[in-house]
């Protein structure tokens, strides 16, 4: 829930398969690109049938030739028919033995990149996403001054899922508070990037000025998506390792341990109570757009806002529409021990494990001091959420609210209603974001 190419790929319901973000151009590629095109080609086709027979076990397991049928028909509802088929490419650097070939196909309303990940001649993965468009270098934000921080590369957990991070240290001589920051949904890197916007390094260049540490850090799904395709809940995609980012801040000579503080956006938020409930010596936890609502009931209120942004849904958004609220129907009956296909991209053991979560009731039994903020034009958390997390709050010993009405899911100001394309748009965390946190953390007892 990120923006454009998160909501795009649930609301279509097109992330396939976990598939690793890059891959290594060896001496296998010609073959790579040779079988990622003909399963391009049977997607236009509807040759279902003959793409499953090129999967791995696994892959053929979790996506059956029903489920990519049902799935492609998504794609093409609302993106329309394949025009054009374009010359395929390898990405690199990537993990041993796989070589990532990506397709570009035209599509009538919209250009995909579809990702093949090949490993030993089968198909180990399959991700379709919007084509990615070249941005200007990003420029720092007016708040941030480079002289008053600096950055250092840091390595977050262990083996077999170490991750690289970057913590920024304020050039200061005593010890600092410090913020982890926590990813919304999808394969984010450490700056949270979306299009030509890096929100989290907005985050930590404007916090690291204010005199705090920040630590970012690439998520596990971005580097380790081969482990996300038959099993893992949010705890393995995120939890876990916001935990051993605490924990590295521990050790770190620069870190007043007793101000480490974590900061979740959109579902890093939504987990931030969760993540905190657990102690780990958090002294307080901010909320930015965290969802309060079950995810799928979200999810169904989004592709209803983008279906009508320009008039009334037609046919093809309308089927579109029923099938997403079928799926959201399975994501929401899902219990533990359920297992088959996976729903809306992920297996039915996610979705069982956040159906036993509330964000709201979780954060009021919470005795450390809470920070949520809520952009007014967000439309993918809105502010239902946020009531539900004032109402559940309202007996809370330490608790900010804050609503700032021009401000959208990535907390960048705009005016009128809220479209997935002004994500495209070069933008900066709003300066009041910044300093909100900034005098929140200030205030924290010591």
């Amino acid at each position: 829930m990120r923006g454009l190419t998160v909501l795009f790929i649930a609301a279509m319901g097109v992330g396939i398969a976990a598939t690793p973000a890059c891959s290594q151009d060896t001496a296998g590629s010609e073959s790579a690109k040779k079988l990622a095109v003909e399963v391009v080609n049977d997607l236009a086709n509807r040759n279902f049938a003959d793409i499953v027979a090129r999967f791995t076990p696994d892959m053929a397991r979790d996506l059956p030739a029903s489920s990519l049928d049902r799935l492609w028909s998504g794609v093409i509802g609302q993106g329309g028919a394949v025009g054009e088929v374009k010359e395929a490419r390898t990405l690199s650097p990537a993990p041993a033995g796989v070589t990532i070939v990506v397709v570009p196909i035209k599509l009538a309303k919209v250009a995909l990149d579809v990702r093949v990940a090949v490993a030993n001649d089968r198909v180990a993965g399959l991700r379709i996403v919007p084509s990615e468009p070249i941005y200007a270098p990003w420029s720092a934000p007016a708040y941030a001054d480079p002289a008053k921080f600096t950055s250092v590369e840091v390595s977050i957990g262990a083996p077999p899922t170490v991750l690289g991070g970057t913590l920024t240290l304020p050039k200061v001589a005593h010890k600092v508070a410090a913020v982890v920051l926590i990813h919304g949904s999808g394969p984010n890197d450490r700056d949270e990037t979306l299009g030509p916007n890096l929100v989290f390094r907005d985050l930590a260049e404007g916090l690291g000025s204010r005199g705090i540490a920040v630590l970012r850090y690439d998520k596990r799904t971005k580097i380790y998506p081969e482990q996300f395709t038959g099993a893992g809940t949010v705890r393995e995609e995120t939890m876990d390792d916001a935990i051993a980012a605490v924990a590295l801040l521990r050790t770190r000579p620069e870190i007043d341990s007793g101000s480490i503080v974590i900061l979740g956006h959109s579902l890093g938020g939504m987990l931030a109570p969760r993540i905190a409930e657990g102690g780990h010596g958090i002294a307080a936890a901010i909320l930015l757009a965290a969802a309060a609502r079950p995810l799928p009931s979200i999810m169904i209120e989004q592709i209803e806002y983008l279906a009508g942004l320009n008039g009334p849904p037609d046919e093809a958004a309308k089927k579109q529409i029923a099938q997403i609220k079928s799926d959201a129907a399975r994501a929401l009956a899902a219990k533990p021990g359920d297992v088959g296909p996976p729903i809306m991209g992920v297996p039915p053991a996610y979705w069982a494990d956040l159906n036993a979560y509330d964000p709201a009731a979780t954060a009021a039994k919470l005795s450390i001091p809470l920070l949520i903020l809520q952009g007014g034009r967000d439309y993918q958390v809105t502010s239902q959420d946020l009531q539900r997390f004032e109402a559940a709050l309202a007996g809370h010993p330490d608790v900010t609210i804050r609503d700032f009405p021009r401000l959208n899911h990535l907390f960048i100001a705009g005016e009128g209603k809220s479209r997935p394309q002004e994500y495209e748009i070069p933008g900066h965390l709003d300066p009041s974001v910044i300093d909100t946190i900034a005098n929140f953390l200030a205030s924290i007892p010591k």
